[in-house]
């Protein structure tokens, strides 16, 4: 008889060598003006505008390569399509090119900064990064989605956290079935798939809460936006549905912003007011303890883990991950298998039973 006890395991982790490729949102359209916004992300800092002449939202290098000065910092301004540094007023067209510096009578040949790939669709704001300096893939287009343009729905309302983790920590949930009873208060799930093709994952959940019956569908546009349809089949008879995003942008390689955003059936009365719609909005996010913020709790102190232990009751996790691997790498070395369509099911029912109160110890 073997009664060797086991080693304890070892945990192995480590951290990506480079961002992940892709669009990323930023927030939503109504948030970006002509008055520059300062963007933390990619290891540097960015600006954003709209040009006071089309409205276009234009994203530049912050960094002024003249003396150093953040294009989005106080005093900063835009004129016509242009965005003027505060420092000593060198003004950078929406393509990166200085196009005047008002005490010079040359500009430097070399006076050019980054110009970001912008789009706007969804009524979102995203912007293009890959680590190898290519353009935009065609195939990873954001798709535009119907439902969002009804005028039965709010604006969507963003909430912001900066998370000091890897961005990448945030994707496993699409695959991690196991903790939406600890985290998010579920009593029960009966379906649970995961679809991947090309830059698209799918995840597919019913279940039950104190609240009622749900049905959940969430699909990621590449690496850092996911919209998400959630409908609740209510315990009073009524059926309560919304639209919600969880996105992500990396800062450093050890921390990413987080974005959730939510947009909700119009309430009676407030057809016409989108500023009362966004203050119900952004009520109904402060009431909602368990939804997509009680992960922070969780983040902030988990660590990297490549090599988790799993168990039968898992959801795909390793196969998420290795969806995930392809914005890691060059375009050239992304699997050709990645396009295929592959579906995983882990509809085996769950309950999540309640965790017993430990009584007085003596």
């Amino acid at each position: 008889m073997n009664t060797a006890v086991p080693d304890p395991y070892v945990i192995k982790g480590s951290l990506p060598d480079r961002y992940p490729r892709g669009w990323f949102c930023i927030g939503a359209d109504y948030e970006f003006t002509t008055q520059p916004t300062k963007l933390d992300y990619f290891g540097t800092s960015l600006v954003a505008y709209r040009g006071q002449e089309t409205g276009q939202l234009h994203i530049l290098d912050a960094y002024c390569p003249h003396m150093g000065a953040n294009l989005a910092g106080e005093g900063s301004q835009v004129v016509g399509e242009s965005v003027i540094c505060p420092f000593h007023h060198w003004s950078w067209g929406a393509d990166g090119f200085c196009n005047h510096i008002p005490y010079a009578n040359k500009i430097p040949a070399r006076a050019r900064i980054k110009s970001w790939p912008v789009v706007e669709q969804n009524q979102l704001v995203f912007v293009w990064y890959d680590p190898d300096g290519g353009p935009p893939l065609p195939e990873q287009e954001i798709p535009r989605d119907e439902e969002v343009f009804e005028d039965t729905y709010t604006p969507w309302v963003i909430q912001r956290v900066v998370v000091e983790s890897n961005c990448r920590e945030l994707i496993d949930n699409m695959a991690d079935k196991a903790h939406f009873g600890p985290v998010h208060g579920s009593q029960s799930i009966n379906l649970f798939q995961n679809i991947s093709e090309g830059h698209r994952y799918t995840q597919l959940m019913n279940g039950s809460s104190p609240m009622g019956d749900m049905e959940s569908e969430a699909t990621y546009h590449g690496p850092g936006y996911m919209l998400h349809r959630l409908t609740h089949h209510l315990v009073t008879g009524e059926t309560s549905k919304f639209m919600s995003l969880v996105m992500n942008v990396p800062t450093s390689m050890e921390s990413f912003e987080f974005l959730a955003g939510f947009k909700y059936p119009i309430p009676p009365g407030m057809q016409g007011n989108p500023m009362a719609q966004i203050a119900y909005v952004r009520q109904l996010m402060e009431d909602n303890h368990q939804g997509v913020f009680a992960d922070l709790a969780i983040w902030k102190d988990k660590v990297v883990i490549d090599n988790p232990i799993l168990c039968d009751g898992d959801g795909p996790v390793t196969k998420l991950r290795q969806w995930y691997n392809q914005f890691l790498v060059p375009v050239d070395e992304v699997p050709a298998a990645m396009q295929e369509r592959k579906e995983y099911d882990k509809s085996q029912p769950i309950t999540f039973n309640p965790v017993p109160v430990a009584g007085p110890t003596h």
